[in-house]
Formats: structure tokens, sequence, C-alpha cells
């Protein structure tokens, strides 16, 4: 359907090298980032309504001008991937700040899959439903207000109770992958070959996750890959772009060791 032919048309270009932006001081005198909305009328006048593809490329020149917390086109492509080995029929988010990447996993679900969404700013659920519907995904696309930990039980009864996840992406709090991750599969969200996906491992880093999902630990065989952090700061004269990782973790079904 479209949906997959866009997501095919992303991939195709993948291998073609980013041709270096260059920022028109013009752009700030006619698009504000004063408040998160802000960034919904650049997306419909650049973008057409349903065009999934270039409601991406629109958020990704928009946060050119105002870098922000996405995923960003690097990260986004390595998760449509790894969307698409899985095939998840039940795929959960948890930080979905604008939409960004929970656009780019709808265009990789498999027919009939369904994604949840969890974000705590309420200003960011308005922008993030607002987006993926007019990105034309929102069938697929189901956004919930809150903290991760606090809507666990909804998206338990959402997927259906004794129905573990397929896939799980991490991308809110640092200091919540772990708690969270351990609260889902307390809540039975997570089962034997349930994938967990978490940004932003390496740099600023999540405490104490990467060493709970270790594969020599037994309970998860986890990869990471390699990947730019993604929030540049372009004001910081001083500022090092930072080296960062996605992991991804498959549930093995096992118990950790000690």
């Amino acid at each position: 359907d479209g949906a997959a032919g866009a997501g095919e048309e992303v991939e195709t270009t993948s291998s073609i090298p980013p041709t270096p932006f260059v920022r028109d001081p013009s752009f700030y005198g006619e698009w504000s980032y004063a408040q998160p909305s802000d960034i919904i009328p650049f997306v419909r006048a650049t973008a057409a309504e349903g065009d999934a593809v270039g409601v991406l490329r629109a958020m990704d020149t928009f946060g050119q001008y105002y870098p922000m917390y996405k995923l960003g086109d690097e990260k986004g492509r390595i998760l449509a991937r790894m969307v698409r080995d899985r095939a998840p029929v039940h795929a959960v988010e948890v930080g979905t700040f604008l939409g960004y990447s929970a656009i780019w996993t709808a265009l990789n679900l498999p027919p009939g899959s369904g994604l949840i969404c969890v974000e705590f700013e309420p200003r960011h659920v308005e922008v993030a439903r607002a987006l993926t519907t007019y990105a034309g995904v929102s069938d697929r696309v189901q956004i919930l207000q809150g903290a991760g930990a606090a809507r666990i039980p909804d998206v338990v009864k959402l997927i259906g109770p004794g129905t573990p996840a397929d896939m799980i992406f991490l991308d809110h709090c640092k200091e919540c992958y772990l708690p969270d991750l351990r609260a889902m599969e307390a809540a039975g969200l997570v089962g034997k070959g349930t994938v967990v996906v978490a940004d932003n491992v390496v740099y600023p880093g999540a405490p104490g996750f990467l060493e709970y999902v270790d594969t020599s630990r037994g309970a998860y065989t986890t990869t990471l890959f390699d990947a730019a952090f993604e929030y540049d700061q372009v004001w910081n004269k001083e500022w090092v772009p930072q080296k960062d990782a996605l992991s991804f973790s498959t549930c093995t079904g096992r118990a950790a060791q000690v």
C-alpha cells in the first residue's frame, strides 16, 4: 500500500550521502519555535497531508534550525530496519515526544499491526497526535498521555492480558529505562522473543540498563548499533558531537544470572 511504498522509498535512498545542510537565516523570521506546536504549521506548509515520508523530512528540516530531542534520520533508519526485521504485531513506545519515531515505526509495521505510545508531556501528546494524523498513520498509532510506569496497566489492557509486546522502544527519561523495563516484565509485557530497543544508551546513557540486558546475564541477547547523538547543540561553540547507540535486546525467556 502507500505506506509500505513510502517506507521502501526511504530505504532506497539510505546509501546516498547526505547533502551538507546550509541554514537560511530568513527561516527564523518566518518560523518560530516557542512551543512544541509551532512545528505543526511548518510541517503542513512543506509536506503534503498523508505523505509520511514528507512529514519526517519536514521534521528533520525544522530540527536543523531548532535542535530537538527527536530520534533523527540516522537512528530512524536503524529503527525502521529493526521494525521490519521483527515485524511486530504489538509494538509499544515509551517517550514519543512529537511523534517522529512513531511515524518511522508505523511506516514499517506489517499489515494489521499497531503501535501504542506513551508520552508524559501533554503538549507533546497534542503535537504527536496531530502529526501522526497528518502523516496518515494514526490508524496504526495510539498515543496515551502519562508516565511510562503509570500507564503500563493501560497498555496491558490494550494489547490483551497475558499477551506480551513483540517490540518495545524506550526513549524517555534515561533513569527510567531500567525500572520501567522491570515493571513491564512484571506486568507480562515482556516475554520470550520480545525485542526491547533503547535509545541514548551510550550518550547520555541509561543508568544500569545495559548491564541489566547484557547478553552475559542470559535474560536478553543484546546488540548495539552505533549512531551519532541526535541533539546537536549548534549554539554552543564548545559542543563536540557525541557518539551514541541504539540497543537491540531480545528476551530469551530465561532468568538472568546474578
